[in-house]
Formats: C-alpha cells, sequence, structure tokens
C-alpha cells in the first residue's frame, strides 16, 4: 500500500510525527499521526479529544483553543471515547459509567447514567441513538438518547468482550476481543452475521473513507479488515501503548504509540 515500513521508521515515532506518504482509502488520501502519551481521538472538522492521565484528563481542542472538560470524581474518571454530537461533544466514562455532553465552551450540558452496563467500552452515534459495547458485560445496548430507552443488540454469535466499535456508510462493525470476531450490523442494529478476524491480536478498528481499519496490538501492524497483508508497520512499543486508533473525516488517522 502507500506506507512502507522504512517511511514509517524514518518519520519517528515521536509526539505529532506526520509519516510523509499518505494512506490510500479509496480514492482519497489521509496522513497518519503517531500521538506519544495520549489518547488521541479524532472528531473531524479539525477537531480532536486528547485523553490522559488513565482516562482522568480531556482536553478538547476546538478552533484553536483548548478546553479541559471536568469530569467530577476524578480518580473514578475513566474517558475511553468521544463523538461529536452537532455543536457537542459527547464522552464516554468507563469509570463512572455515563455519557457526558459538553458545550463548546467547556460546561456540560447533561448525562446518561449506564447503570445497566458493568463496563462500557466504547459507543457510536447513530441519529437519536447510541450503540455502546460493554466489555465485561458481553453485551451490545442501542440507547435512545431522547427517552433513554435501551434494547440489547444480539449477533450471530455470543459477544465475548465487545471493545471497539466503527461505523461505516451503510453499517456498524464491532470487534470482540475474546475470539478475534468482526461483527457487523446495520445502523439500525440488526446483525449482518460475523466473521473472524486474520489478526493476530486484534485490539482496535476504525472506519477511514468506509472502509475498515483493524490495529493488531501482537504484530504492531495495520490491516485492511477484508486482508490479511498488513498495511502498516508500528514502532516497537509496549503492547498496552497500541490499544488505540482514531479517524474522522477532516483530521488524521490518529495513532496512539
Amino acid at each position: 500500500m502507500a506506507i512502507t515500513r522504512r517511511q514509517f521508521i524514518a518519520a519517528g515515532g515521536a509526539a505529532g510525527v506526520l509519516l510523509s506518504t499518505p494512506l490510500l482509502a479509496g480514492a482519497t488520501a489521509t496522513r497518519v499521526e503517531l500521538v506519544n502519551g495520549a489518547r488521541a481521538i479524532a472528531l473531524g472538522d479539525n477537531q480532536r479529544l486528547q485523553v490522559s492521565d488513565h482516562g482522568r484528563q480531556a482536553l478538547w481542542q476546538r478552533n484553536g483553543s483548548i478546553k479541559s472538560l471536568t469530569t467530577g470524581a476524578a480518580y473514578e474518571t475513566r474517558i475511553v471515547a468521544a463523538a461529536l454530537d452537532g455543536d457537542n461533544l459527547v464522552l464516554l466514562d468507563r469509570g463512572q459509567r455515563q455519557l457526558r455532553w459538553f458545550r463548546p465552551d467547556g460546561s456540560q450540558a447533561r448525562q446518561i447514567d449506564l447503570t445497566e452496563l458493568l463496563e462500557p467500552a466504547d459507543f457510536v452515534l447513530h441519529g437519536e441513538h447510541a450503540l455502546i459495547a460493554d466489555v465485561h458485560g458481553h453485551r451490545l445496548m442501542r440507547l435512545n438518547l431522547r427517552t433513554g430507552a435501551n434494547q440489547w443488540v444480539e449477533s450471530d454469535r455470543p459477544l465475548n468482550g465487545p471493545a471497539s466499535l466503527a461505523k461505516t456508510g451503510d453499517r456498524i462493525s464491532l470487534l470482540t476481543l475474546g475470539d478475534r470476531r468482526l461483527h457487523h450490523f446495520t445502523l439500525t442494529g440488526h446483525s449482518l452475521g460475523s466473521e473472524v478476524s486474520a489478526m493476530n491480536m486484534p485490539s482496535g478498528l476504525t472506519a477511514v473513507n468506509d472502509q475498515l481499519l483493524v490495529l493488531d496490538r501482537c504484530q504492531k501492524q495495520l490491516c485492511w479488515a477484508d486482508r490479511s497483508s498488513p498495511l502498516l508497520a508500528l514502532p516497537q512499543t509496549g503492547a498496552q501503548q497500541l490499544a488505540h486508533l482514531s479517524w474522522q473525516p477532516g483530521s488524521n488517522l490518529l495513532i496512539s504509540v
């Protein structure tokens, strides 16, 4: 593909390093950025969230400014995922089992308690619904953000450690860590079946221009979900440091190293 191991090594691996050759997905190219010391979450529109201190500190970078988002009960907080909902930012707090909305000025607008989940790990938004993966509860919830009503989404196989979600143009995909499966659903939560990932230890996924990209933490590489050959070799870091990647239209592909 567009990125070689030599080009990646030449780029360095330091915070904020951009690879000289863009990643090609379909007919569109996107830059690849290595972020050190934080979980970087792409939000689109040149916005991002930087999460550090084991999920306790969240910095929203927007329009050239940085907002520190206060979530209360700092030692119980663990921010693991985020997405834009209009002008507001939604954070998923795994520790306190909550979704929280923040206005552009950094003030909190609302929150939803996720008391039926044991350990929420990731979420995606679609219309007035959120799909939320419960990694230790082995379940996937579809939550109506307006009414609070929820339902459990079923796949063709049991969900063994659902951990990472990605939305493409016409479907939502879920990675389960326990059995290395990719489960696919319609945007309304109906199962499209599942498949075993070709990766040794898939740990995260994202959608880049409607193509599903999977991170293999063991082999330290990225692969398109429908191909077994590596797209990009990652730096030799500890396995826990290669657990996250993120992309949205208008952003770089962010890889936390």
